[in-house]
């Protein structure tokens, strides 16, 4: 692609099928669906970006116009990893309050979201292709974990969310 776009463009691929996924399972596009389709496309900026920079000779002999190509110091793409890993904290608070996790998905969630923008923060401040690769490796550990989490702690914290279940299952059974 010749615009370093093109790592937004390939994020809109990657979360399309967990969508796609979502609507298969539940049979509607709805909040979750949205929600666990944000969080993959999100997390897949810093998780490519960090390899852009660590790769940014290749891809640029390559003819892939990725960030990195245009930011020669590294500042601009360091500030989108450290924004797009920060932004993975509220993204998994979003599946929390639409009922879809607990509290131990929450804690850990926002613990590996923190722990992922402190890998972003040494990158942008230290540009190297060891921190690079750090926040590439944090972004693997990270995806599996968070979703792992959401597999094994399903389920509302709030009460409105319980009182909108229970009110759904009341309707399904005098249906």
């Amino acid at each position: 692609m010749h615009s370093s776009l093109n790592t937004l463009v390939g994020a809109v691929c990657g979360a399309i099928p967990p969508v796609i996924g979502w609507v298969a399972a539940t049979g509607r596009l709805d909040g979750g669906g949205w929600a666990l389709g944000a969080l993959l496309f999100v997390w897949q900026l810093p998780h490519f970006l960090a390899l852009a920079w660590l790769y940014r000779r290749d891809y640029e002999r390559g003819g892939f116009a990725m960030l990195p190509r245009f930011d020669e110091t590294g500042r601009l793409t360091g500030r989108v990893i450290v924004l797009t890993s920060l932004m993975l904290i509220p993204l998994t608070l979003s599946l929390t309050m639409l009922g879809l996790a607990g509290w131990i998905f929450t804690v850990g969630a926002t613990a590996l979201g923190a722990w992922m923008s402190v890998r972003a923060v040494r990158l942008l401040h230290d540009r190297t292709d060891l921190n690079a690769r750090r926040v590439f490796l944090a972004s693997l550990v990270y995806l599996s974990t968070v979703l792992l989490l959401l597999v094994l702690d399903r389920g509302p914290v709030t009460g409105f969310t319980v009182h909108r279940m229970a009110s759904a299952q009341t309707a399904a059974v005098a249906e």
